[in-house]
């Protein structure tokens, strides 16, 4: 069953187990020119195959317009700075509602747009998540750009990230995904990099399979 929750300011729609029931919460942050339901289409229907038995509150917010910034992930930082702070305070307040007290894990997860907004709210140390998936992503900026760390010693120590690309994607360079591994590994992430020989700009069987995996982890199941 599907719920719409009003939250933040966007319309949430919410699937699964109802929200307040202190069970693993997943965030689904869509991609360009897409929708919530999008992500339950293309990805939570898939993944659930792989997850009986598991008890999972999902939340996916709607971008307004459609997409979460308007230019690319590699346009000058602050080219995207607005928009990125207008998506971040989206997920934070969602959050909140999710998991008040911050007592329930939370997942963030993203494709595309919401990926990198995945790799931006981990790097800027936004909060405490349970884990994280980032399908097609990297950090913002140019090639070369120094990238924040999140504050105190290994502040990502023990996190299971999954991060994901094609070996040559249309929006996402591969070894723009690869520097983010490497970087979210120095601050003490456990990042899992898959790399998909000839797929397109969508998220493959595998991906699914090892966010399964992932989420498996972190629901002690």
């Amino acid at each position: 069953m599907t719920t719409a929750l009003h939250a933040a300011g966007v319309v949430v729609e919410v699937r699964g187990e109802p929200v307040g029931s202190g069970v693993l919460t997943v965030v689904l942050l869509h991609g360009r020119d897409q929708d919530p339901t999008w992500m339950y289409d293309h990805v939570l229907d898939r993944l659930t195959h792989h997850l009986s038995g598991v008890r999972i509150t999902w939340a996916a917010p709607a971008a307004p317009g459609r997409s979460w910034y308007s230019g690319r992930v590699h346009d000058p930082l602050d080219h995207t700075a607005a928009e990125r702070e207008r998506a971040d305070e989206i997920i934070d307040r969602l959050t909140e509602v999710l998991a008040p007290g911050r007592g329930t894990p939370v997942v963030l997860a993203g494709f595309s747009q919401g990926a990198c907004l995945v790799a931006d709210q981990l790097l800027r140390g936004r909060r405490h998540w349970a884990g994280a998936l980032i399908w097609t992503g990297a950090a913002f900026g140019p090639a070369g750009t120094p990238w924040p760390a999140p504050p105190g010693p290994a502040p990502l120590a023990g996190l299971p990230v999954l991060v994901t690309n094609a070996e040559a994607d249309v929006w996402v360079p591969l070894s723009a995904t690869q520097a983010l591994a490497d970087v979210l590994r120095s601050h003490g992430a456990e990042a899992e990099l898959r790399v998909q020989p000839g797929r397109g700009h969508e998220v493959a069987d595998d991906e699914i399979a090892a966010a399964a995996r992932l989420l498996r982890r972190v629901a002690g199941r």
